[in-house]
Order: structure tokens, then sequence, then C-alpha cells
């Protein structure tokens, strides 16, 4: 399979490496000193297990330079998928599908606006990555899983189960689902709680745990998920939100979202993906969510990467 990976960090880049390694033709877009680093030495996967490195078909900064492939992996922030979306076109332009592996619950649909209804899927990661140093990423729990299906939430369409094939036969965990749609709400509910409260409250899972106030609005945040994603015909369960919390309630003291983490580090934010998006298309339905728009309106100064003030 040709595939074309827009984007090397902690998802992309653990794609690539894996699927380069089944034998998979893999083409990266990837910028900077990163590029450089695989350009000279390959991408380097790090993980509690193995190592391995990919040395792709092609490194590139440019999309222009990407061959038409049969898959196009998108794993960039969301802030960043126009930019992707106008350099993957190139890769597009054989009849490829695209897998968007974005935080939020909208990348299917930008990406189906550029490049019509059938040719995008829905992809849920589920891993802790990074890049930990030019043209190297670190995986750093030894599980990770990566859901796949199309826009209405199926598996059993013929081109979602060839990819789920190679992804499982690169050794990739590809969860069964019978609606992927649920899958992505329940994502975006957990992660739009904990990234608003983490970052919102400059805190850690600890610190959510200990203090009621805290819990609450992660709760209050998890429903107006939970609100939306009804009315937007996906069938959530009544107890999304709390199932989310006590989630919350046993991850490590010290874990953050990395919302809060790019907060931290003065980068631009995804708060418009993730809180900032649910009284936006919450509107269209006649719904408030006036806690996530608190929590939007908190991070606004700083989604543009302005650093702590």
């Amino acid at each position: 399979m040709r595939i074309a990976i827009i984007g090397a960090g902690g998802v992309g880049g653990m794609l690539a490496a894996r699927l380069g390694a089944a034998g998979h033709e893999v083409s990266l877009l990837a910028r900077g000193g990163h590029l450089a680093a695989i350009r000279e030495a390959g991408l380097k996967l790090v993980t509690p297990g193995d190592e391995v490195v990919l040395h792709p078909a092609i490194a590139t900064d440019r999309g222009a330079d990407l061959p038409a492939a049969d898959l196009v992996i998108v794993a960039v922030k969301a802030q960043d998928l126009d930019g992707a979306i106008e350099q993957m076109a190139g890769a597009m332009a054989g009849g490829a599908l695209a897998l968007p592996f974005l935080n939020g619950v909208e990348a299917t649909d930008r990406l189906q606006a550029r490049f019509g209804a059938g040719r995008v899927l829905i992809g849920i990661a589920r891993i802790s990555a990074f890049i930990e140093a030019p043209g190297v990423v670190r995986q750093v729990t030894p599980g990770a899983t990566y859901t796949i299906g199309t826009a209405g939430g199926r598996q059993d369409d013929p081109g979602v189960a060839e990819i789920r094939a190679a992804f499982h036969a690169a050794g990739i965990t590809v969860p069964e689902s019978t609606d992927v749609r649920i899958d992505l709400w329940t994502k975006f509910a957990a992660l739009s709680a904990f990234s608003g409260v983490t970052a919102g409250a400059r805190c850690d899972a600890a610190t959510l745990r200990a203090t009621p106030a805290l819990e609450l609005l992660y709760l209050r945040l998890a429903r107006e998920v939970l609100a939306l994603g009804r009315a937007e015909g996906v069938a959530l369960p009544d107890d999304l939100p709390q199932r989310m919390l006590d989630f919350a309630r046993g991850l490590p003291g010290e874990m953050r979202a990395s919302l809060a983490h790019d907060l931290e580090a003065g980068k631009r934010l995804e708060i418009d993906w993730l809180a900032g998006a649910v009284p936006r298309l919450g509107a269209r339905h006649g719904l408030a969510a006036p806690a996530s728009e608190t929590v939007a309106a908190i991070l606004a100064p700083w989604k543009d990467g302005a650093g702590r003030k």
C-alpha cells in the first residue's frame, strides 16, 4: 500500500515506523529540524519494547513532492488542518482515502468538504507518544490503539477492512467497534473535559480529583458534549460523563492534557476545536454550553501561542 503521512509527531511517527517496517511504501510530510534529521538518519521510533528506524520513500515539507497514494493519514493539530488539506491534495489525486487522527469531532467533515463524501474516514488514536528529539519519536506506554471506520461509523466497508488488516499485520492494535462515531464522541467528551480543567485551572489529575469544584466542572463539560453528540445523532449513553470522570480519577496524578502542556510551552492551543467547538456546534441545535464557553474564553488569550502571562 502507498501511504502518505501528513505530520510525523507522536501519532503519525509511530504509524509511519510500523507501517514502513511492514513493507508499505511510506512518504512523510514533516518540517524543520525533525525533517532534517529524518532525511539524514531516518525516523526512529522508541517504545518500551523495541526500536524501529524508518527510511521513508520520501520525506519532505512540500506537499507537491508527495506521490499519489492509496491512503493519506493526517496527524496534525486541529488548527493546522486547513494547511494540511492543501499540502495533501497531490497525494489524494489518485483516489486515495483520507484517514484523520485529530482531536475534536470535525476533522472528517472538514476533509469531506474538500475531497468529497466517501473518501474520508474516522480515525481515533489512543497513544502517549511525542517527538523526543529531531528524528526520534518516543512511545511512552506499550499500549496504543487506532480505531478506524467510515464517516457513518461502520467497519464493514471493504476499504476500512483493508486498512485495518494492514494496520493489524504491522502490529498496530485496531479495536473493533459497533459504531465508531460513539468512540469518537466518547474521546471528545473525555478530552474536552480533561483538557479544559487541566489547562484552565493549570492543574494535574491529582488536583482534579482532590478538588470537588473541578470535578463538578469536569462533569459539566462532559455533559455538554453528551447533549451535543445526541443532537448530532450519536447514540451516547446517559452515564458517559460519570464514566469519563471515573476514568480521569484513575489517571496518574501528574498527568495533564496535551493542551495544558502546550499552554505551558507557549504553543498554539487547540481550544477552538475542543471546548470552544461545543458552543459553536451547539448553536445550530439551539444548545447552550456555558461551561465550555467559559473555558474557551479564559484560554482565548493564549490560543495563538502567546505563552503564560
